[in-house]
């Protein structure tokens, strides 16, 4: 596969010098900790090497050693990436993960594959960042508790902060909710696998169907009128005073729809972060609010979220039985929160709900830094589509490209 250099130009982040970088900055946050972090966390590596090569021949190595990372010229190492030094930039930025280099044809992977590089991300993530790894966490917060509008914001804002996630009760009326679920069916009916305003997946008896639609703002002034609605606002400002929704951007306000017996496609989203692709200098922290039109349980693939994981790395998309793990159990009218970096996913369905599908509304909460720098109408997830509306999983889109 041919290494692609069509990533965003920078219009707030300077390109790196890729010897200057290696030379004297990546040296000097190395010795203040990143290297005794970075290599902690590469003791458990799959492999103990790894090289960027760049499309103009450069390369350099990092190996991890005891206690510390050693940085090396060349690239004799057991997993080595190729890119331009502009993707390199981006990806130091954290403009790009290991997904978004993937999806957006920006790396060749010279030796080994993309789910080494999975799992070697953590280590890079320490020594350019200092960001440690999720190991687990001892809860700080009852795990277990819900909130309402009237409770203390203060107490909210500490929790989701801690815990990463955020319950909140009654939030919208019955009658809101009727009104939300039939734009959400006049949508998702007007929806085409190539719109690509919306997100496809193959069931059991071989059927399409619509399992996400977003910037649903654009076509309808009842879910634009969520923007602005005093409820929302209050909520987002849980993660500071300077957070604010920018439908224009992303993908909008949108709907995820939970349905029985896929087979195909991303319906299911596995343990992620929701800057699984890149831009986490960008997007992060993002409060992600999402309106629950119907119950939220094991029957229709309830969601989850992995406690205290807003502020880690994790090695991948798996999650170990004795982390603090939270299952929702929520109800039409309640509004789930989360940051998008904390770990969160959502398994299928055990039984398929009368509804035809969970549905949930969802509205993100950015710093202006988002709408500094994502041109309107673009998002991170833009990438994903590759074949329509039919999102693959990473493993998927190696195997189609291999």
């Amino acid at each position: 596969m041919a290494v692609v250099d069509h990533a965003p130009r920078l219009p707030l982040f300077d390109t790196l010098d890729f010897e200057q970088f290696h030379s004297d900055e990546l040296p000097r946050r190395l010795a203040e900790g990143n290297g005794a972090l970075a290599a902690s966390i590469g003791a458990g590596a799959l492999v103990k090497s790894f090289a960027w090569r760049l499309t103009d021949g450069r390369s350099v190595t990092y190996v991890v050693g005891d206690g510390e990372v050693e940085v090396r010229p060349g690239d004799d190492a057991e997993l080595v990436v190729e890119v331009s030094e502009q993707n390199w930039s981006n990806y130091v930025a954290e403009l790009w993960t290991w997904v978004g280099l993937l999806y957006s044809e920006a790396a060749e992977m010279v030796r080994g594959d993309f789910g080494l590089f999975e799992d070697f991300e953590p280590v890079l993530l320490a020594m350019y960042h200092g960001r440690p790894l999720y190991e687990g966490w001892e809860p700080t917060v009852d795990l277990s508790r819900s909130f309402t509008l009237d409770d203390d914001h203060e107490e909210m804002s500490r929790y989701l902060n801690e815990a990463g996630f955020l319950h909140i009760r009654g939030v919208f009326s019955a009658e809101e909710i009727d009104t939300l679920r039939a734009e959400v069916e006049r949508q998702r009916g007007e929806a085409t696998p190539d719109d690509h305003r919306s997100w496809w997946a193959i069931n059991a008896d071989g059927e399409e169907v619509c399992c996400r639609v977003t910037h649903m703002d654009d076509r309808s002034d009842l879910m634009l009128s969520l923007i602005g609605d005093r409820r929302l606002d209050a909520i987002g400002a849980l993660g500071g005073d300077d957070f604010a929704a920018y439908p224009e951007r992303g993908d909008g306000v949108s709907v995820v729809i939970k349905l029985p017996s896929i087979v195909e496609g991303m319906a299911d989203l596995p343990w992620h972060r929701d800057c699984g692709t890149g831009g986490h200098s960008i997007t992060c922290p993002t409060v992600s609010i999402g309106i629950q039109l119907d119950e939220c349980s094991e029957a229709n693939g309830q969601l989850h979220y992995l406690a205290g994981s807003s502020d880690s790395s994790s090695r991948s998309r798996h999650v170990r039985d004795d982390w603090p793990t939270v299952a929702i159990n929520a109800s039409p009218g309640d509004v789930t929160v989360h940051y998008g970096h904390t770990m969160h996913g959502a398994p299928p369905p055990t039984a398929a709900p009368k509804s035809g599908g969970r549905r949930t509304i969802y509205v993100g909460y950015h710093k202006p830094i988002w709408a500094e720098f994502i041109p309107p109408g673009q998002g991170y997830n833009d990438i994903l589509f590759k074949d329509g509306g039919r999102i693959l999983s990473p493993e998927e889109f190696q195997e189609q490209n291999s």
